[in-house]
Formats: C-alpha cells, structure tokens, sequence
C-alpha cells in the first residue's frame, strides 16, 4: 500500500506536464487568432476568454507540479532574495494595478521567488472574487 501512496505524487506530476503541451498548443493557437483580430464579435471575445482560460489552466498545473513534488518529497525551492513590497507589486502588476492597492513597507526575504509569487497572486485573486 505504501508503494502506492508513494507514487501518487509522482504520477500527478508526470501528468501535469504531459497536459502541458497540448495546453500550450491551445495557448498558442488562441493567440495568434486573438492578436489577428479580425474574427468579429462574438468570435473575438470568445478567443480572448480561450486564451484567457488556457492561461490560468497554465498556472494551476504549475501549483499541481509544485504540491505533488512538496507531497513526494522532491520540493527543492530555489531560494532568493527578495523585498515582500517587490512581490506584492508584481502580484497587482498581474491582477491589473487598477485592481489592487499596493502600500506600506516590505522587507527582504529569502523564498523560492517563482513559487511565492504565484502564492501571493492567487491569495489576492481569491480576495478580490470573494
């Protein structure tokens, strides 16, 4: 039974990156259609929201690789430093700044950047859905 446990993580991962390349395919393709621009609405919109969706599908397999390779195990987060008002202004440059409010004072860190990054973005995605 262990074995299986074991290799759960594993096969998650594995499957995160083999989604990757036909999401990127989708990316790509939605893009170049997106920046053609000359589908007429609806199709123009529609292709924004496929490109749009295909982004964040992007981004969550990415936080699926990193919690199955945290729950195997085989997390070794490249720690950098970094100042915390720095991330929290790449997080409302990624929301759009007209969403979020940046203020105060940071103070530098030592985090797996990338991963901290996508942490933040998606706590204050959550903030402003709900």
């Amino acid at each position: 039974m262990g074995d299986s446990n074991a290799s759960f993580p594993r096969l998650v991962s594995l499957a995160a990156h083999d989604l990757r390349t036909p999401l990127a395919t989708i990316h790509g393709f939605a893009q170049t259609l997106v920046r053609m621009g000359d589908l007429g609405e609806p199709k123009q919109r529609y292709m924004e929201m496929i490109d749009s969706a295909a982004l964040q599908l992007a981004e969550l397999l990415d936080e699926l690789g990193v919690a199955a390779r945290i729950e195997g195990g085989r997390y070794e987060p490249a720690l950098q430093p970094v100042d915390t008002l720095e991330l929290a202004h790449r997080a409302a440059e990624h929301l759009g700044e007209e969403r979020v409010l940046v203020t105060g004072e940071g103070a530098e860190v030592e985090v797996d950047v990338e991963a901290v990054q996508r942490g933040i973005s998606a706590l204050a995605q959550a903030a402003l859905r709900h």
